[in-house]
């Protein structure tokens, strides 16, 4: 796989980031087979979510491969649940991640190519311009789960900020009324300069880019 400690390797390139993937770690034909599982080619069909699993885990177990360190049984699916549930104390994040150091895995990259559901819809929507037959909820949950996500990260920023300002206000470092803590997210595309709220890119799914653009 030879990962690169340089930050714009760990951001990736042009292109898929599923196809960057397969790539890195020696996935071939994931592409293809993610295609065949959405859409139920000869076995049942898988949700978006199934396949952000799926995929994730792959990529765990191929990091573990690609340094030569053997993994026991159960070992892939844990370490996924300690890398990416919310359920999970930062002490056991911290203990999951110095193990795979141990193992020769680069914890960075690998956190760096963790994908989320959005990205497989992107790849299968955008990219392979593929459809189920049946009518299915994957568009409408992949950006209600998106938002739910931000909503959350941004209403604990909000109360982190309002206790840390009090708290420097007390302490009589600061001085200050009532006040109120706003925050205001907006995602620009710095190649056409568009510049939307999370809930406007994740209702039009794009920016002012072809929809052929990387992702």
């Amino acid at each position: 796989m030879g990962h690169s400690t340089d930050q714009t390797s760990r951001r990736g390139g042009r292109g898929p980031k599923i196809e960057r993937l397969a790539d890195r770690y020696d996935l071939t034909g994931l592409g293809d087979e993610l295609v065949a599982a959405w859409l139920g080619e000869g076995r049942e069909q898988r949700s978006l979510r199934e396949l952000e699993v799926y995929v994730n885990k792959r990529l765990i177990r191929a990091a573990l491969d690609d340094a030569g360190a053997h993994v026991l049984d159960g070992e892939v699916d844990n370490f996924y649940r300690l890398l990416t549930s919310d359920d999970v104390t930062a002490g056991s994040r911290t203990e999951a991640r110095n193990t795979l150091k141990e193992k020769g895995v680069d914890i960075d990259q690998l956190e760096a190519d963790i994908i989320s559901y959005q990205s497989v819809y992107n790849y299968l929507k955008r990219h392979r311009n593929v459809e189920r037959d049946s009518p299915d909820e994957d568009d409408e949950a992949a950006a209600k789960s998106g938002l739910d996500t931000i909503r959350k990260l941004r209403s604990r920023l909000r109360v982190v900020t309002a206790d840390v300002i009090e708290r420097l206000a007390d302490a009589n470092a600061v001085f200050i009324g009532a006040f109120e803590v706003d925050v205001d997210i907006r995602i620009t595309c710095t190649d056409c300069e568009t510049r939307l709220t999370p809930r406007e890119l994740l209702s039009t799914g794009h920016c002012g880019c072809e929809r052929t653009a990387d992702e």
